[in-house]
């Protein structure tokens, strides 16, 4: 972790799943949604727990983590 990674809003490997989920999810590819959501919940929680997220990042990412919640509720097969 470098020193300013402390005070940025966003990660950097998040970031890439969350394009991945709003791409998949624009593209109507239901399964791979889901699928890149759930490897964004499991790389969430091992970055929260591990305290590689700020309270900034946690906080903007459990508006995402809701956000996605609804959306993808009824997003399958």
């Amino acid at each position: 972790m470098g020193l300013f990674d402390r005070f940025k809003k966003t990660n950097d490997e998040l970031e890439a799943i969350v394009k991945s989920v709003e791409n998949d999810a624009s593209n109507n590819y239901k399964d791979a949604a889901q699928e890149d959501f759930r490897k964004f919940l499991a790389k969430f929680d091992e970055l929260k727990n591990s305290g590689n997220l700020n309270e900034k990042q946690i906080a903007h990412y459990d508006e995402i983590k809701s956000r996605f919640e609804v959306e993808l509720k009824g997003f399958h097969h």
